[in-house]
């Protein structure tokens, strides 16, 4: 999927010479979910500094992918935000560790702008980052897309090239219809950063996929009541009924620790794998159904044309099946019985020594208590002039324990 956006008033940074030997980006969608997280947080938060993030992929010559993307801390400085450099420096170095196989290196940065493109405000980290890679691209995300998303516009962002082209004051000023000085054509032109859009392409792996369907359900079931409230208002309208919607108390059920949320999140990703997965089967069953019994004779309308390609993968599908479940099933139950049988002897013949444990402190409690009882017998007899080794003091009567 291709995508370009257009822009309203004219922008002094964004030049409308689009070279022919641009760039050719290729977007993934896991770095499109980040930002949209960090975006989220940020706003939850009532964060109010800057939303800058660093863009790593590969780039083989005029071919660059975005492929990941993490957040870059930044600091006021001389009233412009600029990138907090040490963090900066530690955090790519890390993430390129991580990320080894295939390396990816630093292929650009993202954050907040309006349709119209790179503001100054921009250009003092966008050099920043050019010190590191002289060819990066800038992601331009726009938040008033997000609120009131344009027909036809699939994502809300645009992507920017950067190069420092000779600026002409006196040709911008003729096209303006302004009287402009006549200057010496042997001075030196003044050179000026400047932007220009790139088309962009859409990459998307089987992992991407079920990630991507994952948030699109999620996102779309949790949305239902706010998507009412706001389709009955327009303009700030809609802001106003999120925010309302939001600042209503979240329900009981709701508060759950870390461990099941993601034990939570662990079976939702199972799910929709295998989701996904009955679905793919009953298109291949489906796709096999609409199939003539005799290929020899004509292909009715209602058929499609048989391709020996898929027909092979689906052999060959068929036939890795038997790797992957086990040829002797009933070995394998009867070896998976005996196992279950071994774990719930040794939970039985732990509860019972756990109960003979709990006998033995019983039977020495009764001791000392009998050996008060019959103290105290003893010293009785002896107030009343009884012997000691009197008939009957100290015998075992109805109830003792014999220890």
């Amino acid at each position: 999927m291709s995508s370009t956006a257009a822009h309203g008033t004219a922008n002094p940074l964004v030049s409308t010479h689009n070279p022919s030997d641009g760039l050719q980006v290729s977007l993934h969608p896991l770095p499109l979910l980040e930002i949209s997280d960090y975006i989220t947080r940020s706003f939850q938060r009532g964060y109010k500094g800057a939303l800058v993030g660093a863009l790593l992929g590969e780039q083989k010559g005029r071919e660059v992918t975005i492929e990941h993307s993490f957040t870059c801390g930044v600091q006021r400085k001389d009233g412009h935000w600029t990138l907090d450099t040490q963090q900066f420096s530690t955090r790519l170095e890390e993430m390129k560790l991580v990320h080894k196989s295939p390396q990816l290196d630093l292929v650009g940065w993202y954050t907040l702008m309006d349709e119209n493109g790179p503001a100054q405000e921009h250009l003092p980290i966008h050099q920043q980052i050019l010190d590191v890679n002289d060819s990066a691209v800038l992601l331009g995300f726009h938040l008033d897309q997000i609120i009131d998303p344009t027909p036809g516009n699939p994502l809300p962002l645009t992507i920017y090239e950067s190069d420092q082209v000779a600026v002409d004051d006196a040709k911008d000023a003729s096209e303006e219809g302004e009287d402009s000085e006549m200057k010496d054509p042997d001075v030196a032109a003044k050179v000026a950063l400047r932007f220009w859009e790139l088309p962009y392409t859409t990459d998307t792996g089987e992992a991407e996929m079920i990630a991507m369907q994952f948030i699109r359900e999620g996102v779309a079931n949790a949305a239902v009541e706010i998507s009412q409230n706001a389709t009955a208002k327009k303009g700030k309208g809609k802001v106003t009924g999120a925010s309302e919607e939001s600042a209503q108390p979240v329900s009981e059920d709701a508060n759950l620790n870390k461990e099941e949320l993601e034990r939570i999140a662990a079976l939702q990703t199972k799910g929709n794998a295998l989701k996904m997965m009955r679905d793919r089967i009953a298109l291949l069953i489906a796709y096999l159904e609409t199939l003539s019994e005799n290929h020899d004779q004509e292909i009715s309308g209602k058929t499609g044309q048989p391709s020996a390609n898929i027909l092979r993968q689906l052999q060959a599908l068929v036939t890795n099946v038997e790797l992957v479940t086990p040829a002797r099933q009933e070995s394998l139950q009867k070896e998976l019985l005996s196992e279950s049988n071994d774990v719930k002897l040794i939970s039985l013949v732990t509860d019972m020594l756990d109960s003979l444990n709990e006998m033995r402190n019983v039977g020495k409690k009764f001791a000392v208590v009998e050996g008060a009882k019959n103290q105290r017998l003893r010293q009785d007899a002896k107030n009343h002039g009884y012997n000691d080794n009197a008939p009957g003091l100290g015998m075992p009567g109805v109830g003792d324990l014999a220890l």
